[in-house]
């Protein structure tokens, strides 16, 4: 038996009052989804612990199936395995982000933590420019190909965590600056970063296209070097991951895993491309991981309808295609799941339950009519957490 593990960021939401009181879930035609839970069996897994703070740096360790109280590490520590970035000593890594900030009212507001989704060309012409600049800091700047990158910096000790940029979307920045005597460097570098962004060619260009600057990084992801025990060996199964998210390709680094990073984390990803990767690597491998970004990426932009086009390109460019290699090898089971909760209006994510289906399923299926919000409150099968349902997955008991 192979596996493959569909990990469907951020599809459950609230209610939208102006949509008849339906999620975006519910509004989407999504014809592939509700076959795989009609069909599959279905119900719900908590996969953010109580007293940990919802992400993906969370939530990607708890599908993979490693508990994240146990084995948290800092999100810029995985995307340093994942680049290969070999830190120097009394280095630390943090995730650098290009963002765009907005004035308000005594403060900085943070508008955009994906710098405007930033392109390839424009992160790296940004990176250099940091990299040639920014003077009397020890301090290297590493590109990951987008908004998000990689700083690993000497002489700082962190003990406080940096919050992510996108838990700040609408917030005004003063109270989440990294402060105290041990930050100063940190500052330093951030406040330099700031002008040499002003200056560059690319924010006159953005201006004169009535666009929003990219006129600030932002520090995040300090935290511990993961320690993870193999996948093989915690699991007796060969893996892989299919993603374009440097968190997870370095989560399946640490765990012995190969990863593909293939496509973008935006609406205009190539599902093609990812599909094909995916069954690539299920030639070789036990167990498959595809992870997908563009319906959690329209929500923490505030997009309801980008939201509901995310989820129905999802299923028709992603989902289809799969459902019909599925259906061809009767030795391949899916299990799809969304990673958190995430809320288009609040731009927040959340620690709610999440829906699973799993297809076919050795059980036999469920009296489910579709993909949505009510398998949370539906009487199906549910796990107090993320490994919990991987092992099920893997023990045959779905």
């Amino acid at each position: 038996m192979k596996y493959l593990i569909i990990i469907a960021n951020g599809l459950t939401d609230d209610p939208i009052a102006e949509k008849n009181n339906l999620t975006p879930l519910q509004i989407a035609e999504t014809p592939n989804l509700d076959r795989l839970a009609t069909e599959g069996r279905c119900g719900s897994t908590i996969t953010i612990p109580e007293g940990l703070i919802p992400g993906n740096d969370i939530s990607f360790l708890s599908l993979l199936g490693y508990d994240p109280v146990k084995y948290k590490a800092g999100a810029a520590a995985f995307d340093a395995l994942s680049a290969n970035v070999s830190l120097e000593p009394g280095e630390i890594p943090l995730c650098c982000d290009f963002v765009s900030l907005q004035s308000g009212h005594n403060d900085m507001v943070m508008k955009d933590y994906t710098g405007g989704q930033l392109s390839k060309e424009d992160s790296e012409s940004l990176v250099e420019a940091l990299q040639d600049q920014v003077f009397d800091a020890k301090v290297r700047f590493h590109s990951l190909g987008s908004y998000h990158n990689l700083a690993t910096i000497q002489g700082l000790s962190l003990s406080e965590r940096l919050n992510p940029p996108d838990e700040l979307i609408g917030e005004g920045i003063r109270d989440y600056m990294p402060g105290g005597k041990e930050a100063k460097g940190l500052i330093f570098v951030l406040n330099q970063a700031q002008i040499i962004l002003h200056n560059h060619p690319l924010s006159k260009k953005l201006k004169e296209n009535n666009k929003d600057p990219v006129n600030s990084v932002w520090f995040w992801g300090n935290g511990p070097t993961p320690q993870l025990p193999p996948f093989e060996e915690k699991y007796t199964f060969k893996g892989s991951v299919v993603s374009s998210s440097s968190l997870f390709q370095g989560m399946a680094k640490a765990a012995g895993m190969d990863f593909i990073s293939q496509g973008t984390g935006f609406m205009d990803t190539d599902y093609q491309a990812k599909t094909e990767a995916t069954f690539e690597e299920l030639k070789t491998k036990d167990v498959v991981y595809l992870q997908i970004s563009a319906p959690e990426r329209a929500s923490m932009q505030g997009s309801i309808d980008d939201k509901i086009l995310a989820i129905e390109d999802f299923d028709k460019k992603a989902l289809g295609p799969i459902l019909e290699k599925l259906d061809e090898n009767k030795e391949l089971t899916a299990l799809l799941t969304v990673n958190h909760f995430c809320s288009a209006n609040k731009m927040k994510f959340g620690r709610d339950p999440v829906p699973f289906a799993v297809y076919p399923s050795r059980s036999g299926s469920d009296t489910v009519e579709a993909f949505d919000e009510q398998i949370l409150s539906s009487k199906t099968l549910q796990f107090e957490s993320g490994p919990n349902l991987i092992a099920a997955l893997f023990k045959g008991e779905l």
